[in-house]
């Protein structure tokens, strides 16, 4: 059977960011006084961050802000902290923040030639759309499925339900890649899609069973010997 649709996570599939998180805020705190290192500051990030985003488009800044929060009350409250919050959200609406990792448009470029549906599944915010419009991108994907429009976070089923109805393409012609095994690989396989991780730094055991790439262009690949 063909796949009529690609479907991709966002953030570490489709882009990363410029530098870590730690860096980019750092970057942006030193300028209101703090002198916090960037790595304690990613290290905080990563005790606070949980995964999920925002689930409605109405609070998604204050959940942004509360997580901020709690990573600098965590290593040492910034002073000003609500114009520096407003500094570093903006630093994340666009390529300030982002980039593409070097083969995503190529690979887009293809499979948009190959005449595939191209879409989304993000836990991301309504920020999405200047971020892939910045990254010259936006114009690829048919249908942007964030957990903050849908009211559900990966891996909930429902998120995957909404991207399957915006895409118009039944769930077993659908092809999924993400970078998170269980939010990405092993919800989208259980909502009906066929699933791949993209693991670039080799991070997880090849003993997980599902198939796995370390870079997009080898989605090529896949979609090649799938048709033959």
């Amino acid at each position: 059977m063909r796949y009529e649709a690609v479907l991709f996570d966002a953030a570490e599939t489709l882009f990363t960011t410029r530098g870590t998180v730690g860096e980019i805020y750092a970057e942006v705190a030193h300028r209101y006084g703090s002198t916090t290192a960037a790595s304690a500051i990613q290290d905080a990030f990563i005790r606070q961050f949980r995964h999920s985003g925002p689930l409605t488009t109405d609070n998604e800044k204050q959940w942004w802000k509360d997580v901020v929060y709690r990573v600098f009350d965590d290593v040492g409250m910034v002073s000003n902290f609500d114009p520096f919050f407003e500094d570093v959200y903006e630093q994340f609406r666009d390529g300030r923040g982002w980039r593409l990792f070097p083969e995503t448009r190529e690979v887009l470029e293809e499979l948009r030639r190959l005449q595939y549906k191209l879409g989304v599944i993000s836990n991301f915010d309504s920020r999405i759309y200047s971020v892939l419009d910045s990254l010259n991108i936006l114009s690829f994907f048919d249908s942007i499925t964030i957990s903050s429009e849908t009211g559900f976070a990966k891996p909930h089923p429902e998120i995957f339900k909404a991207a399957i109805r915006t895409v118009g393409v039944p769930a077993n012609r659908i092809l999924f890649i993400g970078d998170n095994l269980a939010d990405d690989v092993q919800a989208g396989a259980e909502a009906g899609l066929h699933t791949i991780l993209i693991d670039r730094h080799a991070r997880e055991s090849r003993s997980t069973g599902v198939p796995t790439i370390q870079n997009l262009r080898e989605v090529l690949n896949q979609l090649l010997t799938r048709c033959s």
